[in-house]
Formats: C-alpha cells, sequence, structure tokens
C-alpha cells in the first residue's frame, strides 16, 4: 500500500499515511471487542497530545512517537513492535526520498527500525481506548 498524505483508506489500491495506518489496524484489533478509539481520525500531534498515555516501556503494538532530530516536534507516528540488539522495530507508512533524485526508496507500509537513542524517537505511548 503506498503511502498518502491524509490517507485512510483500507484499500490496497488506496493509500495511507501513519496517522492512518495507526487508526486503522486500532479500528480493526477492536472489532468484536468493548473497546472502541476516542475518535473517529485524529493527526499524530492530536494522538500523541489527546489520545495517549506516555510509557517508557512499550510492549509490542503500542505507539512511537517521531520527529525531526534536533528538534521537539511530533509529526510522525508509528506502531511498536520490539526492541532488539539496540535497535527500535517498527510499522510505519511514509514517502522518503533518500538521495533527492525524486524516487522514492520507502513509499507506504514498510517494517522498520532505528537505533535505540535515534533523536527521530521522541515518545512511546499506550493508546488510550474507551469501554
Amino acid at each position: 500500500m503506498q503511502y498518502e498524505l491524509g490517507g485512510q483508506s483500507p484499500l490496497r489500491s488506496a493509500g495511507i499515511d501513519c496517522s492512518g495506518l495507526v487508526v486503522m489496524c486500532y479500528k480493526y484489533a477492536l472489532v468484536d471487542t468493548k473497546y472502541r478509539l476516542l475518535f473517529g481520525d485524529a493527526s499524530v500531534n492530536a494522538i500523541y497530545t489527546n489520545y495517549s498515555t506516555p510509557t517508557k516501556f512499550p510492549r509490542r503494538g503500542d505507539l512511537i512517537f517521531m520527529g525531526k532530530a534536533g528538534t521537539p516536534s511530533v509529526t510522525h507516528i508509528a506502531i511498536f513492535d520490539k526492541t532488539e540488539n539496540e535497535k527500535v522495530y517498527f510499522i510505519d507508512s511514509t514517502q522518503k526520498d533518500d538521495n533527492n533524485d525524486g524516487v522514492y526508496e520507502i513509499n507506504g507500509v514498510t517494517a522498520r527500525n532505528y537505533e535505540k537513542n535515534d533523536g527521530r524517537i521522541k515518545a512511546y505511548g499506550k493508546m488510550r481506548l474507551a469501554y
């Protein structure tokens, strides 16, 4: 599935952005449970400030809030998978042209990792749910 800013489509032919991926994954995970999200759609910043609880020890399925290294801004969200060998593994949706040639090396949903102390990782959180 390709990246699309503001995208939240569950169809493989359409695009999805980072917050859309998180929202769709949580909605799917909550089917046939007594839980629900506190919102229908939300930006990364809204999820960070209003709909999550910070945690220092994330578990699989928790959230990773990210942004440009050297800044405090949270501009990206991913789903935490694990920490192993000093690396943080996660699933996200993004678009990256690493060498500015107009070709996206990453375009859509991917499983990636960053070093545990990477400055792009700002915080971890647990999605708050309604019961």
